[in-house]
């Protein structure tokens, strides 16, 4: 699980999030992307992949990164709630649906089956480390 990326894996990553809409509010340790949860760096991962295995445009997600975090914003009275990567997977459910990965109903089914396990079923502590994406692992 906690491969050693390739040497050009971060180089690679770290110019996708330097384009990132909102990239002040990343979370950060020490400069680098900071995770707190290990689902946090799950759909990070997720979505890079996607975007190498799918070959989608990055401002594809940007573009729904920052509709997801205009639409959180309009709906709240303060910002106590505010969860970057919560933004993140909200985003992703959006491309994924437009792209027709899945449906709703699908995504809303699989969400569901998630939440059902307990909470520590298949979970790691996160990892301050970059991310590798590696391909059929």
């Amino acid at each position: 699980m906690n491969e050693r990326p390739a040497p050009e894996t971060k180089p690679r990553v770290d110019s996708l999030v330097d384009v990132l809409p909102f990239s002040d509010r990343i979370p950060r340790h020490d400069g680098e992307m900071a995770f707190d949860q290990a689902w946090e760096i799950r759909a990070f991962a997720m979505t890079v992949a996607l975007h190498e295995e799918l070959g989608f445009p990055w401002e594809e997600f940007q573009s729904e990164l920052i509709a997801a975090i205009q639409r959180w914003e309009a709906a709240q009275t303060d910002l106590a709630g505010w969860s970057y990567y919560e933004r993140w997977l909200a985003a992703l459910g959006e491309l994924a649906q437009g792209k027709g990965w899945l449906t709703g109903a699908e995504l809303d089914s699989r969400t569901q089956e998630i939440l059902d396990q307990p909470p520590t079923t298949d979970h790691h502590h996160a990892v301050r480390e970059p991310v590798a994406v590696v391909p059929g692992a």
